[in-house]
């Protein structure tokens, strides 16, 4: 499975679901995530990490996930991973991110 970074993705992207429908195309590109502009399926700006990509042809994006499965993630705030530790409602939009939630006494290692 390839590994994606910040050097694979550029601004203007198209991105699409792994159920091929198109989210949108890419806003921003951050050092842990890229941001795509809301649109017809996104009714907010999400911030996808990397580890959601599939593959990269051309400058399309292909997720893992159907648009379903990508509305469904709290991915509308980016996650603030210097300053999350002490704040409990940050930590909130930081699931789906891969961040560990000491927090959650349900399941404290879900992301």
């Amino acid at each position: 499975m390839a590994s994606f970074t910040q050097q694979n993705v550029h601004k203007h992207m198209s991105v699409y679901s792994s159920d091929n429908d198109k989210l949108g195309h890419v806003g921003d590109v951050y050092e842990d995530s890229f941001k795509v502009h809301k649109g017809f399926i996104f009714t907010q700006d999400r911030y996808i990490p990397y580890s959601a990509i599939e593959q990269i042809e051309g400058d399309t994006i292909h997720l893992q996930l159907t648009s379903d499965e990508a509305q469904a993630k709290e991915w509308t705030k980016r996650p603030d991973y210097e300053d999350h530790l002490g704040d409990p409602t940050q930590l909130m939009y930081d699931r789906g991110h891969g961040v560990r939630d000491p927090f959650d006494e349900v399941n404290p290692d879900q992301s």
